[in-house]
Formats: structure tokens, sequence, C-alpha cells
């Protein structure tokens, strides 16, 4: 290793004593080769497992070989042990990398390993772990568009380690070691324009170590055409070749090659060093005002453009929120900026701290929806099919007995498996934004979304935000994260009537493009139509449609015994759009009990 003296230390002190740790960083930063040498320096031998989404829990324990089956019966010469079972038995280190990709089915399997050091496998019985079992995985940041959900009590049985990209005077260490390029000036220079590409506002994720290395090795590749020393035109042809998969620009942004040969120009030429103050400022051509004004900025449409990352706002970030809402930055709260955002109180910020009100106010909002759905549970199904891999799935002997009759020999697709794959439902969900949803009642709409956006897999949710029209923030087919779901929604200032008919119109047309034949819609409303046509008749043409009725909570602050106000006309207005659509009346008491009944409306739907 280099550097990472603090971090190395709490990993040993963790896996020394037998704790299970959990590594989390940026992609390239250093998380796996952190994990392997402190198992090096450990002694601890190590098995390892990369995340993959279609690894299923029997390949993760283990599994009985089927023709072996046929011939022995369930016996234990028969399992063949998959890496979870074997770090048991020989009580070694199991190394989970990416443990986020794993299926939920797969995550529920490590609990008991986790809490008690023993798995149950059918037909085997229960397996303990030798001393020595520990548990290390890494995970990418959970606000990373691509990386999964894991649950709250899953996460409570890891020691947490957080990593982030390593100093430019380390990075260049790694780079000199990893190259063996003996030209200080090279490396300097190739580490330089990889940290430039994790400021610069045009890029959505920059570029790690490993970029850096590949600019040093091409540059060096080019032979005797390629002077010592960081000169411009080799750099800007290894630029080219090393960054472009390792990087990504905001959505509606194609200047890719522009972007880079700016940082060649910036770094190369006039030797600017992004960690310096003014680097990004010179990057907008005309200071931090000009940078949020270019028309390929992330944030140039805040209620439609990809945003950011979420990630932890700066010191200068939070100054510079504190300075528009006139708060000391240590009182910045994300929750109460959840609702400012939606009431449009930050409508005129700049974009510096309008990007850092939306990262506090997601925070804030994913951290109470993840409490709230703990350990996830999708439906699953069991489907039959011929044996493919021995741990596809559990022998099903009655139908392979049955290929198997009056044949010497069995045929490909003779041995038949069963196995449970999670059952895909697609949900269209419609929140009202009019006037009245200004404030913590659209950050609470906001948890809701993001309960039902944890429950489902990327590209099962649309969700559709209405008032005097209507208008989609997430696609049925679009991946897209519950963080970036919350900033969309959030982005929207609340406004304007309630226009029904245009929502169900909408979301109609949006659960047509679905696939599953169990799709279905949630609306979240008070019932209460200001504007538009009848909704009762495109209710009628839905498809199945479920509706959350909202209502007032009871009188008084101090009055626990109330009921609940239950306004007629609401709730036949409710009744009816729910009728008409074939679906079913949830009522909601009061908007603070939403996310758990959103929590339980998924349970039941997505079943």
């Amino acid at each position: 290793m280099i550097g990472r003296e603090d971090e190395m230390a709490v990993a040993c002190a963790a896996l020394g004593s037998g704790r299970h740790l959990l590594l989390e960083g940026p992609v390239g930063c250093g998380k796996t080769t952190l994990a392997a040498a402190a198992c090096e320096r450990l002694r601890l031998p190590v098995v390892r497992v990369d995340g993959d989404g279609r690894f299923p829990e029997s390949r993760l324990s283990g599994w009985f070989d089927p023709p072996l089956v046929l011939r022995v019966g369930y016996r234990e010469e028969a399992f063949v042990p998959g890496p979870l079972v074997r770090a048991m038995s020989a009580g070694c280190a199991l190394f989970l990398n990416e443990l986020d990709r794993l299926p939920e089915a797969a995550q529920n399997l490590l609990l008991p390993a986790l809490d008690e050091g023993v798995v149950r496998v059918p037909h085997l019985g229960a397996v303990e772990a030798a001393p020595g079992f520990v548990v290390v995985a890494t995970r990418n940041p959970a606000d990373y568009v691509a990386a999964g959900h894991l649950s709250e009590a899953l996460q409570d049985r890891f020691e947490h380690l957080a990593l982030a990209y390593q100093s430019a005077v380390e990075e260049e260490a790694i780079v000199a070691r990893l190259t063996g390029c003996s030209d200080d000036a090279l490396v300097r220079t190739a580490v330089r324009l990889v940290r430039a590409t994790r400021v610069h506002p045009r890029l959505r994720r920059g570029a790690s170590v490993r970029g850096a290395a590949a600019l040093v090795e091409l540059v060096m590749g080019f032979g005797d055409g390629a002077p010592a020393g960081p000169a411009l035109a080799p750099l800007r042809r290894a630029l080219r070749a090393a960054l472009v998969g390792r990087v990504e620009l905001c959505d509606g942004d194609v200047g890719l090659h522009e972007v880079l040969d700016q940082l060649c120009e910036l770094v190369v030429a006039q030797g600017e060093d992004p960690d310096a103050d003014g680097f990004v400022e010179a990057l907008g051509g005309g200071g931090a005002d000009a940078a949020a004004r270019s028309s390929v900025d992330c944030a140039q449409t805040r209620s439609s453009a990809r945003p950011e990352r979420l990630r932890a706002c700066s010191t200068d970030d939070r100054r510079a929120l504190a300075e528009q809402l006139r708060r000391a930055p240590d009182d910045l709260d994300g929750w109460s900026l959840a609702g400012d955002l939606s009431s449009g109180r930050l409508r005129h910020a700049g974009e510096r701290a309008y990007l850092c009100a939306q990262r506090l106010a997601a925070g804030a909002v994913l951290r109470r929806a993840g409490l709230l759905v703990g350990p996830l549970r999708s439906a699953t199904r069991t489907v039959r099919e011929p044996l493919t891999e021995g741990w596809a799935g559990e022998l099903a002997v009655e139908a392979t007995l049955e290929n198997l009759l009056g044949k010497p020999y069995p045929e490909p697709g003779d041995i038949v498996v069963e196995r449970r794959v999670d059952r895909r439902r697609q949900v269209v969900l419609m929140v009202d934004t009019s006037l009245s949803m200004a404030g913590e009642k659209m950050a609470l709409a906001a948890v809701a979304a993001a309960v039902l956006a944890l429950k489902v897999r990327p590209g099962d949710l649309a969700v559709v935000l209405f008032a005097d029209d209507a208008r989609p923030v997430s696609r049925l087919g679009e991946a897209v994260s519950p963080a970036e779901l919350v900033q969309r929604m959030l982005a929207v200032p609340c406004g304007g009537g309630t226009d029904i008919e245009a929502a169900l119109r909408l979301g109609h047309d949006e659960l047509q493009r679905g696939r599953d034949p169990g799709r279905c819609g949630l609306l979240v409303s008070d019932g209460v139509r200001t504007s538009g046509a009848d909704p009762l008749p495109a209710a009628a043409r839905f498809g199945r449609l479920h509706v959350l009725l909202m209502e007032r909570p009871p009188a008084g602050d101090g009055d626990r015994g109330a009921a609940t106000v239950w306004i007629a006309p609401r709730l036949h207005a409710g009744e009816g759009i729910a009728r008409a659509a074939g679906g079913g009346l949830v009522r909601v008491d009061g908007f603070p009990a939403l996310p758990r009944r959103m929590l339980d409306v998924a349970d039941r739907v997505l079943r």
C-alpha cells in the first residue's frame, strides 16, 4: 500500500478482532487493494466473490450436483460448496467485491452467517463457521446511479470504512509504481489531468488513478516519437484513448473531446494545478458564474436534466448555501431544505448553493426512506427449466425422472431444476405537486417515492408529477437511482391547481410502455380537482390503479385521541377513481403517515 496508514489500521483492527468490514468509496479509490492488503497483513486466506445481479443464493452457499443426487441422493458427497460455505468451513476471509450488486436473496443469506456464524443449506443442514471466518466487502457510494441497495439490517452487521481519492502526492507514487515510469514530470502531469476530470463542471464522473496510469503507459508506448516530459501532443493523443471510457459527460453534452482538449491546455500548456484555488473558475472561462451559466452544465435545466451524482457538499458549497439562507453552515438541515426546494424558496440561489441544497435534501429524504424500508423482501416465483449450470437450481426430481424413463442415456434437457426468481412488477406513481403540497408535504411525498424506488428494480418505476398539467420525472425502462429520483422530484417547485385527469392520461401513456402483465398505477392525491376535465373517464381507461387518498390530520397538536377528518366529497372522489380503475382505495391519515402507507401498499402491490 502507498499511504492509507490510518485506513489500514482500522481495517486490521476490525478484521483482526473478528468484525466484518464494509469499505465504501468511489470507483478506483483502492477499496479492493486495501482489503487484500489488510488480509495479507493478517495472514488471512481469502475466498473472493465478485458481485453480480445474476448471482443466486445457491451459487453463494453451494448446491447439490443433480446427476450425483440421482445416483446417491442428497448426501454430503453430492454437495458442491459455494464460496460462503468454503470460507466458513476453512475459517478464512470471504471477500465480497461490490456487495451491493448481489441480488436481494444472496444478501439475505449473509445475515445469519454474519450474525451467528451459521448458514443453513437445504438438505444439508447447518454449516458453522470455523474460527477466523470474517467477511470483508466493498461497495460504491450508495448515491451512485448503478449502486444497489443494502438493507439497514445488513449494513448493521458491518464496521464501516469510508474511502476517498488519495492525495496528489500519493497518487503520483501509485502511478510511478504501476507503470515503472521514472519521468516525474510526466507522472505528475498525468495525475493532474485525471484529478482535473473530477472537478470539471461538464463531467458527471471523473477518472480514477487507473486513468493516470493508462496515460503514462500510452505516452511511454509512443516510443521515440514522444519526447520526455509532459509534451502536449502525445498527451492529447493518450488522453483521448485513456479517458474516453473512464469519464462521463453530463446528459445532453456531446463535447467530450472538447473537454479533454481544454484540460490539456490548462494542465499541460499552462501548468494549472486542479487542487489549487481558482481552477474550477478557470474551467468556466470567466469565473464560477460563467460556469454555472454554461449551456452544457449539469444543472442547465433543474427539472429535467440528470442531476449530479449525490455527494457530500464541500465546505465552500455549504458556505455558499448558508450565505443564501443567512444561516451558519453547521445549521443547515437537509430535511428543512427539502421543503424549501419544493416551495421555491431557493429558486434564486446560485447554482453552487442550489446543488448543495439538493444533495443535503436528498440525503435526508433517502435516510428516512432507508430506515423505513429495512431489509428488502421482494416477491419471487418458481421457474422450472433444463439444467445449464450445476448451481442453477435445485433438482426437480419428479420432472427429471419422467424425462429419463425408458432412455438408456440422459439427453440434453432431461435434467430439470427449479429456482426462485424475483417477480417483476412495474409501477407508475402519480404525485400531486399543486401549491398545497409545497414544503414538508412534498418532502414526505419524496420519501414515499424513495420507499417505492427501493422496492422495485431499476427501470421499473415511472413517476409523474402533476399540478395544472403533468410531467414525467422518470420513465419505465430508465434506470434512475433513488437518489437521482429524489433530486428530480425536489427540483420541481410546487404550484398551481390540481388536474387529476392530466395525471391519469400521462400515467396511462407511461404504463403502456411497460411489458409486465402485472403493472399498475398509484395515485397520491386528496381527491380535490381544481382544474382539468373529469378524471373518471381517464381512470376507467387506465388499467389497475390504486388511490392513496390524503386527508387532514386530527385538529390540534395535542389532541391525540381525535379522529382524522374525512370530508365526504373528497372520499367519494377517491372511491370513484379507484372503482373506475378497478383498483383499491387506501386512506392516509395525514402526510406524516404517507411513507409508511406507501410501504404497506408496495408490499401488497408488488406481490
